[in-house]
């Protein structure tokens, strides 16, 4: 297997495929005759992801003026790139083969990430919100590799995702030969996904891209970095954690002022817990 983020010490020959309907939905959007029938045909295929779908596109951080009952009406109103990442987030809770304690943890880590990089993408100016929440959205997938794949991450996820892990990628390549950062870019560029969203998941944490880096991909990984802190600030862990920017990678790269980065992060804590329900069911 070839690629620009192949190159690792991991078994990248059983790397999990793209979700069914999700990767049916992705080669129709990418015919410029498809109807929005067409679209909601495919995902309708899978009635739990049909359901989340609208379930979200209801919630009140779209703003829609009127109750959304229908996939088509979904489409239509939200628009197909908007459509995509739903499909894609509410078809990552199939990639497990079981959904306990730990899958559970992992969903609602990439659904706060997901939505809030959008939120902070829409409301700072710095990046694509659409392409904002798929990022957010796949930030921590090789974490979900890892826990399919290797016996001993589930213990190293729990510490991960609770109290936090010094030297976390040092651990990480002692005990799985790659990082969950590595890994997660390889299955993105498995998936035939952009190579900005494989850049967002290999630096969300360290914000370290080359000088030759563009623009929108550094804002792109800055604002999924500054996203990472809230779930662990919205109480999705065991141990709810304190909001720092002081020290947030994603605000220095950028020169954000960090109370206006602090008031965008309320605002959309307020819009969370307004629809947690139905952004995490």
């Amino acid at each position: 297997m070839g690629g620009k983020f192949q190159n690792i010490n991991f078994d990248l020959d059983n790397l999990p495929t793209m979700p069914l309907v999700a990767s049916q939905m992705m080669h129709l959007i990418n015919k410029p005759e498809t109807s929005a029938a067409a679209l909601a045909k495919v995902v309708s295929k899978d009635p739990a992801v049909a359901a989340r779908v609208l379930k979200i596109a209801n919630s009140s951080f779209y703003s829609m003026s009127r109750q959304v009952t229908s996939l088509s009406t979904a489409i239509v109103v939200l628009g197909e790139r908007t459509l995509k990442g739903l499909v894609l987030a509410a078809s990552m809770r199939g990639m497990n083969q079981s959904f306990g304690k730990i899958e559970q943890m992992l969903w609602e880590d990439s659904m706060v990430c997901a939505l809030g990089s959008k939120y902070l993408a829409r409301k700072l100016g710095l990046a694509d919100p659409e392409e904002a929440f798929m990022a957010g959205l796949f930030r921590h997938i090789g974490l979900v590799v890892l826990n399919t794949q290797e016996d001993k991450a589930s213990d190293f996820i729990v510490k991960l995702m609770g109290s936090g892990i010094s030297n976390i990628a040092t651990q990480e390549l002692e005990m799985f030969g790659a990082t969950h950062a590595e890994i997660g870019a390889a299955v993105l560029e498995h998936w035939k996904l952009s190579e900005a969203l494989s850049l967002v998941a290999l630096h969300h944490s360290d914000v370290a891209l080359d000088k030759g880096a563009d623009r929108s991909s550094v804002n792109l990984v800055c604002v999924v970095n500054i996203a990472g802190q809230m779930p662990g600030y919205f109480g999705i862990f065991e141990k709810q954690r304190e909001l720092n920017l002081d020290n947030s990678r994603g605000v220095k790269q950028l020169g954000l002022e960090q109370e206006r980065v602090e008031e965008s992060i309320e605002e959309f804590h307020s819009i969370f817990k307004e629809n947690r329900g139905d952004f995490l069911s």
